[in-house]
């Protein structure tokens, strides 16, 4: 496996967006990037542009964009652990500009069910300690939202679902429900999922990763 950290892949729901992303995180004219359109991309079927773009060379770490600390760090993170895979920028809704806004990551690749591990906790544990080593390096706080094949989005599209087939449960037959123990940004989206549904009101309670969410009749509050 190659330590390369030259380029940086971004995915967005077309090409234009793709390098205009690219041209903000890094930092420099869209003009000036050495970009290579790998998929143009289809919204018809929500398949998402790629563009691979060149990371301009900059003579001082301290001064690099904080994209280019992240792939540098994740690059050699996977590269020791003798991971292949890619290092993908998400698009999203926010301002890469803004340092209080989060980088969507995404790694892509085969077999990397042990970087999620169960329930998403080598993956919480591998955000965290990146979060770390990059705001360390850029000597301010990093938001990195770090996602494995797509598992964050895959798992909140489950636990909606969950939420929502478990309310309609205690409101039918009027007895609550405890859900299996979830780490606390899996409880987190259960508990703003039925934030507004009046038939039903939720809480959590355990200890450590025991700590589980209850879904009760609004009734019982």
């Amino acid at each position: 496996m190659e330590l390369n950290n030259s380029k940086l892949e971004i995915h967005a729901k077309d090409v234009e967006r793709a390098i205009n992303l690219a041209a903000l995180e890094l930092d420099v004219d869209s003009d000036d990037l050495d970009i290579t359109v790998v998929d143009k991309g289809d919204l018809h079927s929500d398949s998402l542009a790629r563009v691979v773009a060149i990371i301009p060379a900059t003579e001082n770490d301290g001064d690099e964009p904080r994209i280019v600390t992240i792939n540098k760090v994740l690059t050699e993170f996977l590269y020791y652990m003798k991971i292949d895979a890619n290092i993908c920028v998400q698009d999203q809704e926010t301002d890469p500009t803004d340092s209080r806004s989060s980088i969507r990551i995404n790694i892509v690749g085969d077999n990397l069910a042990s970087l999620i591990g169960r329930r998403g906790e080598t993956l919480a544990s591998l955000e965290y300690l990146v979060k770390l080593v990059v705001s360390n390096k850029q000597n301010r706080w990093t938001h990195i939202s770090l996602d494995i094949d797509g598992y964050k989005q895959h798992r909140e599209h489950q636990l909606k679902r969950l939420a929502q087939r478990m309310a309609n449960q205690v409101q039918q037959f009027g007895r609550p429900i405890a859900l299996e123990p979830m780490p606390p940004n899996e409880r987190r989206i259960v508990h703003m999922t039925l934030e507004h549904n009046p038939g039903v009101t939720t809480n959590s309670t355990g200890d450590g990763n025991q700590r589980r969410v209850n879904i009760q009749p609004s009734l019982l509050r």
